[in-house]
């Protein structure tokens, strides 16, 4: 049984604090801003815990986990240092997807070990967050000395360790952010744009189909797209492009930017260049007048 220490009480540490008790490691102290809800929220489902300020929330901790925000891990990880508040050989790990370990370089100085762990998943809430860890991917950078524990904890999380250089963590993360976040937006447009059809229950036709592109698209790459732009139907994009105009001018632009990434992968799944110019042109069109 592990004692664990949290900074940051949102979403992810609270679904991590979550996750580690069910396994029966004890989540003793968090700190936070207080007053703050998602503070509240954390103590609600971590009632047991004690809240403490930061420059000692480590102390008698075997596992600190640091889960804020990106830009502030490292000063907030340096304010713990200089308050003496990292024990040796004591476990750091931070959840941020678009950092390595350098920005623990000071618990390291100070004699902790260190890791970036960062799961590869979305939590709504703590709770729903906890449950969807179960067999995630986490992408894992620690130096070689350290890389067997923190691989651990993963797996200790009913998680799938995959290591990633320090290098590659901010390309790693670039991608998470374009598959997840864009992906959502890019869906919430297609949802606005079947209520403004009449559609009343968006999510019946978006589901099915976005769950099955999706899948086909991480499996099989371009040899996965469909639809007009795949397949060179100038006509359908170019009468997709004046109903948009009409309708929802606002989001022509996006259209436009999004069936130009489409024809840039249908060319390299084999779409035929003069057909892939017709649709080339019917887009200039608009994006000309």
């Amino acid at each position: 049984m592990r004692d664990v220490a949290v900074i940051g009480p949102g979403r992810v540490g609270g679904s991590l604090a979550i996750a580690l008790r069910r396994r029966g490691d004890r989540v003793r102290s968090v700190a936070g801003r207080d007053g703050s809800a998602s503070l509240t929220a954390f103590t609600r489902v971590v009632p047991d815990v004690e809240v403490r300020p930061l420059t000692d929330v480590a102390d008698g901790a075997d596992l600190v986990l640091v889960c804020i925000p990106d830009d502030v891990i490292e000063v907030t990880a340096r304010r713990v240092v200089a308050a003496e508040g990292v024990g040796e050989g004591q476990r750091w790990v931070h959840t941020s997807g678009g950092h390595g370990v350098g920005v623990l370089s000071s618990v390291a100085a100070a004699g902790g070990r260190v890791a970036a762990c960062h799961p590869a998943m979305t939590f709504p809430d703590p709770v729903t967050g906890a449950d969807n860890l179960r067999g995630a991917s986490w992408a894992v950078t620690a130096d070689d000395v350290d890389l067997t524990w923190a691989r651990q904890l993963v797996v200790d999380l009913d998680g799938a360790p995959a290591t990633v250089r320090d290098v590659d963590r901010t390309l790693y993360h670039a991608a998470l952010a374009v598959g997840s976040n864009a992906t959502t937006a890019v869906v919430t447009m297609a949802r606005d744009l079947l209520l403004g059809a009449g559609i009343e229950d968006p999510a019946a036709f978006l589901g099915p189909l976005v769950t099955a592109s999706a899948t086909g698209g991480a499996s099989r790459g371009v040899e996965a797209l469909t639809g007009p732009v795949r397949r060179g139907d100038a006509g359908t994009v170019a009468a997709h492009l004046d109903e948009l105009g009409v309708s929802f001018p606002e989001v022509v632009d996006t259209y436009i930017a999004l069936a130009d990434l489409v024809l840039v992968h249908a060319v390299r799944a084999g779409l035929d260049p003069d057909r892939a110019d017709t649709v080339r042109r019917a887009l200039d069109r608009r994006r000309a007048g």
